[in-house]
């Protein structure tokens, strides 16, 4: 496969949009990509059995939706440096400890995003401004309760799900 065309159809404020045209042996076709930049997320853990989660409005669903603290992985910044500072500015809360989850690809299909899900535990108190333009609920549930939340298909955001199985199936077992 060979990019024949490259070209910036919209630059934005956090992503830009590329129409890319290819060129394999018996066919040229052209394909969108959001070229994203790379993003963290973290399942705040407590000792008593239960998790933040937050609940804040996404534009593109026009509603409300359940999801860990999540952001943008900073220029130059390691993942793990990002994972903290988002919670610290979305629950107020820093983790002591880190359990890396993995690094994965969102929707790669279309976009360049790259996010890293890390486990935090051993939370203490701690306080970054909110980003401007963010208004965030934050929500301790119990763990049984996510549980049930997941089987009944509550928790709609992919990452949050993604480390919700992984805390149940595989973090727990270690």
């Amino acid at each position: 496969m060979k990019i024949t065309r490259r070209e910036l159809k919209y630059k934005g404020l956090i992503f830009d949009v590329w129409q890319e045209e290819y060129e394999t042996e018996h066919h040229i076709f052209k394909r969108e990509i959001v070229d994203f930049p790379e993003t963290c997320a973290v399942l705040p853990i407590f000792n008593d059995n239960s998790a933040i989660l937050i609940s804040q409005y996404r534009f593109p669903l026009k509603r409300e939706i359940l999801e860990i603290p999540a952001g943008k992985v900073g220029q130059g910044e390691l993942p793990e440096k990002a994972a903290a500072r988002e919670m610290m500015e979305e629950i107020k809360m820093r983790p002591e400890k880190l359990a890396k989850i993995g690094t994965f690809y969102l929707t790669p299909g279309y976009s360049t995003e790259k996010i890293h899900i890390f486990i935090g535990y051993d939370l203490k108190n701690a306080e970054l401004p909110a980003d401007v333009g963010e208004e965030i609920q934050v929500c301790r549930i119990p763990l049984q309760s996510l549980k049930e939340m997941m089987e009944m298909g509550d928790i709609e955001d992919a990452k949050t799900m993604l480390a919700l199985m992984y805390f149940f199936t595989i973090f727990n077992q270690k």
